[in-house]
């Protein structure tokens, strides 16, 4: 939360946002209910009436979609070219981002801030081209709907039975200075679409049957209207708390989300958002990682990853815990945060599960004390692309598990009756167990299933069928057959359980070592170039990947300092006179980009992503330094292998600011001295 420390001096933090608020260009969003009620028009409106006054102002992109109103408005207003840009043998125009900044007016209208760009485009979304043009210094009027807000996405979907593709993170647009709400009556609206005034005539047939019904406009009208209120009053919050003449106010609130891999979770994210929001309260994001009976698959953990993604995109704390009992490790979280409000997703099994298993939830509120628990019906939405794209889990072939399963037990059927004699009929049954084991481990619990019921039937029939004992007593081998089938799926699924404990361990652990042996190796080092070497070396060795450490040189233009990897044929240190430059190719550019914004870039990332490399500036004092590439091609990174990057980036920066406080370099390194002057900026 923001405000003044306990001895009343103001927050450092809030310093600092605001001096950083104060560099930028000022963001003013024209927000609506739908298309149609006068958006760009009414951001154009403004713009001439700017113009009269002498404002140097352009139009970056508008769009019309046809409406001659528009058209008029948008004459007489100064225009930046777009950028034409190749697609699938089409040549398409996006806006110039480039262009803007070079000319750099104080105001630039930009309309559709959802939009998506073509591919090919430095960033996948239009969003990110105003951030750019923000931190340029210039000011920005853009375009809205409602349903584009990400936190609104699931409310959205229940007043319209839609699910909005194209949505904008929050945290856009609560860095606008100023949200002007265009609002006109549905009735009104619904007047304008049958005139042709928003679509043709065709389209606003089908417009009217689908979206544009009164209900919908309805929901969405009421929808903005709470949108704009909330951020009123979140505004009046923030000068009560930078005015000193106001009593402070004690903000004691904190809301938890608990987070999984459900496809509810997002929806339970979004709803903790919005009762922060409404509180003005710091919140927490908890994904408790508990010893599972059966292992998170790849799809499960991508989009546990995209849910933890996206609570940090809007603004939570984000934590993950590791233990037994989910009841017990989120209280204990709850507890040492002081959190007040804990949200938790209504579970969707059924009763009976319930009564064997007993339910979470209930427990959850009966060992809660004061802490207030809000459940959460979640309803199914359709899945999301992810904007960062990982590996595809290696699928295995899918009959070759149960085929080996079946042909271990066959094996012990062979031996058992070759030893039938010797061996006895308690020692044949113990014997069946062995293929169930070793199934589960190696291919996991429904392969051992399969085997484990295999088993039981050949038993069963070469056997216990041909005992005198069962002619005699047959309900009493029957109980046996059902013990032994109990007995093979417990020890089935135990041991895969085993194993995928065995197999988190070793990861963490892997990790763990990685970074250890990278914290070592790094603070043994003196100067510039060993700690690159360093660097380039252990994040190599951790995630195997080629990666390269990249440094201005004095006029500020990136050179490799250190290369390593297993594609590359000897590794590459070079020295402070044969620093390799990268001259001018596309990855160039791309690198540059990263470096100059202090952003990441190229593969896997939604600025630049045709690149080769991954660029992932390494910053100090909130400057970016210098860049850690990483060669991704057509594999990608791993959620673990993103971490451990994260991780050794954080790593180095630390140690390269140690380079620099120290002064160990030579003022004739060149590197040091784009760095040194990097940092005076």
């Amino acid at each position: 939360m923001q405000g003044n420390t306990k001895d009343g001096r103001p927050n450092p933090e809030d310093i600092l946002r605001r001096i950083t608020k104060n560099s930028r260009g000022k963001l003013t969003v024209f927000l609506g209910a739908a298309a149609g009620v006068g958006k760009t028009y009414a951001m154009l409106e403004a713009a001439h009436q700017h113009l009269a006054e002498g404002v140097d102002i352009v139009t970056g992109w508008i769009e019309t979609h046809g409406r001659k109103e528009t058209e008029k408005l948008v004459e007489g207003l100064p225009r930046i070219p777009g950028q034409a840009i190749e697609h699938r043998g089409k040549v398409l125009t996006e806006m110039d981002i480039d262009g803007i900044i070079a000319r750099k007016p104080t105001l630039v209208l930009i309309d559709e801030l959802a939009h998506s760009n073509v591919a090919g485009s430095r960033h996948k979304r239009r969003f990110q081209d105003v951030e750019e043009i923000l931190k340029a210094g210039i000011n920005v009027y853009t375009t809205l709907n409602v349903q584009h807000i990400e936190s609104l996405n699931d409310i959205v979907n229940k007043i319209t039975g839609i699910v909005v593709r194209e949505t904008v993170p929050d945290h856009i647009v609560e860095q606008a200075d100023i949200i002007k709400l265009i609002d006109i009556p549905p009735e009104d609206l619904i007047k304008r679409l049958k005139e042709g005034k928003v679509y043709k005539l065709a389209q606003a047939e089908q417009a009217l049957s689908n979206f544009f019904r009164p209900k919908n406009l309805n929901g969405l009208r009421e929808l903005a209207l709470r949108f704009t209120a909330n951020r009123v009053e979140k505004d009046l919050n923030e000068y009560r708390r930078e005015d000193t003449t106001c009593d402070r106010w004690a903000f004691a609130n904190r809301v938890m989300v608990c987070v999984g891999p459900s496809p509810f979770s997002a929806q339970l994210i979004r709803s903790a958002y919005r009762q922060a929001g409404r509180l003005q309260a710091d919140w927490l994001a908890v994904h408790v990682e508990l010893a599972r009976p059966f292992p998170m698959n790849g799809k499960d953990r991508e989009r546990l990853d995209r849910n933890m993604r996206l609570a940090a995109e809007l603004g939570a704390n984000t934590l993950t815990v590791v233990g037994e009992d989910f009841t017990k490790e989120i209280l204990e979280v709850a507890r040492s945060h002081r959190i007040t409000t804990i949200v938790i997703g209504k579970p969707r099994h059924s009763r009976l599960r319930e009564i064997i298993r007993g339910s979470i939830v209930d427990e959850l509120i009966r060992k809660s004390g004061d802490i207030n628990v809000y459940v959460i019906r979640g309803e199914a939405e359709q899945e999301q692309v992810t904007a960062i794209t990982t590996a595809e889990p290696l699928k295995p072939k899918p009959l070759l598990p149960y085929c080996g399963g079946i042909l271990l037990m066959a094996v012990t059927t062979v031996f058992s009756l070759l030893l039938k004699s010797k061996l006895g009929m308690i020692n044949i049954a113990l014997l069946y167990q062995l293929p169930v084991v070793l199934s589960a481990y190696w291919w996991g619990r429904w392969p051992s299933y399969v085997t484990a019921l295999s088993s039981v039937i050949v038993f069963g029939f070469l056997f216990e069928a041909q005992s005198a004992y069962f002619q005699i007593h047959p309900f009493y081998y029957l109980s046996s057959f059902v013990t032994f089938l109990i007995v093979a799926f417990v020890i089935g699924g135990r041991t895969q359980r085993l194993k995928m404990q065995a197999a988190s361990a070793r990861l963490r652990e892997k990790s763990t070592q990685a970074l250890y042996q990278f914290s070592l190796e790094i603070a043994a080092v003196q100067g510039l170039e060993a700690i690159t070497h360093v660097i380039a070396k252990q994040a190599s060795s951790a995630i195997s990947r080629n990666t390269m450490v990249l440094i201005p040189g004095e006029h500020g233009n990136l050179k490799i300092w250190a290369e390593y990897g297993t594609q590359i044929p000897q590794e590459k240190h070079p020295g402070i006179s044969e620093q390799l430059p990268l001259g001018n190719s596309k990855e160039a550019k791309v690198a540059a980009w990263a470096y100059k914004h202090g952003l990441v870039a190229g593969n896997s990332t939604e600025t630049s992503p045709e690149a080769n490399h991954l660029y992932v500036p390494l910053k100090v004092r909130g400057r970016a330094v210098g860049l850690l590439g990483i060669c991704v091609g057509k594999l990608k990174l791993t959620p673990e292998e993103r971490r451990l990057v994260d991780a050794a980036v954080g790593l180095a920066s630390i140690a390269i600011e140690r380079t620099i406080l120290q002064g160990t370099e030579q003022a004739t390194h060149g590197g040091y001295n784009g760095i040194r002057g990097r940092l005076s900026m």
